[in-house]
């Protein structure tokens, strides 16, 4: 199945069980001013009200925009919320001082996407900006005894059918080498339950 239908069959729940905002992307955020991208937001669990803090958000999925945007009404909060590719963003160089993309890079279904989203990153950061991109990891239970590519179930009583998640599995060291690869100055890199790297892109 197509991810984009996979993750519409999944953003009703999704929205309904994801909905606090995860501690490094609240950490990450709460140091940021100006204007920051949430490149797959899904339904929009990261949003937060932080002062001098102008949000836009995108993701694949129209049903997850569209939770998003709830989700930004119901905070009070007014987010540029649009359905996008990751590969093909269509904001000019530059235009953020800060991204967040997180557990998100894993779910790209393949290498050439993944390379293209970050150097898309890298294109509409400034330069000394900053990003936090995090994926899913090796500590994660959801992924014990799973091929670094994969496919991740996501299941519940009520669905007649098992939405089927792709999934790659990066370990820390490729993935501050991709950042790498991309012209990314790394800041900080660790592993929890996901693989984190807070990344900067040079100043000109």
């Amino acid at each position: 199945m197509e991810q984009e239908k996979v993750w519409d069959g999944v953003a009703e729940k999704w929205a309904e069980f994801r909905v606090r905002i995860s501690p490094p992307a609240e950490e990450f955020v709460k140091k940021r001013k100006g204007k920051i991208l949430d490149l797959g937001c899904g339904s929009g669990r990261n949003f937060v009200k932080v002062k001098g803090l102008e949000w836009t958000a995108v993701d694949f999925s129209e049903s997850m925009v569209g939770f998003a945007k709830a989700k930004a009404k119901k905070l009070g909060m007014d987010v540029d919320v649009r359905k996008a590719d990751s590969t093909k963003l269509s904001f000019g160089d530059d235009a953020f001082d800060s991204v967040l993309c997180f557990a998100v890079v894993h779910c790209i279904d393949s290498a050439a996407k993944r390379k293209k989203t970050l150097k898309e990153i890298y294109r509409v950061l400034k330069s000394g900006g900053e990003a936090l991109i995090t994926t899913w990891g090796h500590g994660s239970p959801r992924l014990k005894n799973k091929d670094k590519e994969c496919y991740v179930p996501w299941t519940l009583k009520y669905m007649r059918e098992k939405q089927m998640r792709y999934t790659y599995v990066y370990d820390l060291d490729e993935f501050v080498d991709l950042m790498k690869s991309v012209g990314f100055e790394v800041v900080k890199s660790w592993e929890d339950h996901n693989t984190n790297v807070i990344v900067r892109k040079p100043s000109s």
